[in-house]
């Protein structure tokens, strides 16, 4: 397994389901993450505001909180990134520099593009789910036609 190469010309291999069903999946996907994690962060919070004591880690309560209303409200702006990295991807794999390295390099460059149009946010937090999103990517199209990671 490379971390920068693939077989060359590897986009030949996927079908327009096999894009299709990858790119629905990163498109949906942070919704349910992000009602999970906002439903935990309540649920933990509710029963020390019941009793009216202070809640341990509310920091972190409220990172988790915030993070899972990002990626609730993720689908409505990340399909602009999705459909741009699409020619990306393709070219990507045409050239054979499909390695799990050159994903994670693609997905930090777009998490910082989207921190930079976002606007006041650290760009850890996209940077992180842009890593995260383009390893997903790379380990569906890889369940579908393994061949075009080998190289």
């Amino acid at each position: 397994m490379a971390l920068l190469r693939s077989a060359r010309h590897g986009q030949r291999a996927l079908t327009w389901s096999n894009w299709l069903f990858a790119y629905l999946i990163l498109w949906t996907l942070p919704f349910p993450v992000g009602i999970v994690l906002s439903t935990l962060a309540m649920v933990w919070r509710w029963p020390f505001e019941a009793l009216g004591t202070a809640i341990p880690a509310e920091t972190v309560v409220s990172v988790i909180f915030g993070i899972g209303v990002f990626l609730i409200m993720m689908p409505f702006v990340s399909w602009i990134g999705l459909l741009l990295s699409f020619p990306i991807v393709w070219l990507v794999l045409r050239l054979g520099l499909a390695g799990w390295l050159s994903f994670i390099l693609g997905g930090i460059a777009m998490g910082w593009a989207a921190a930079a149009i976002l606007g006041g946010m650290a760009p850890e937090i996209p940077m992180a789910l842009g890593v995260m999103t383009a390893l997903v990517m790379r380990w569906m199209l890889g369940q579908r036609s393994p061949e075009i990671f080998i190289p």
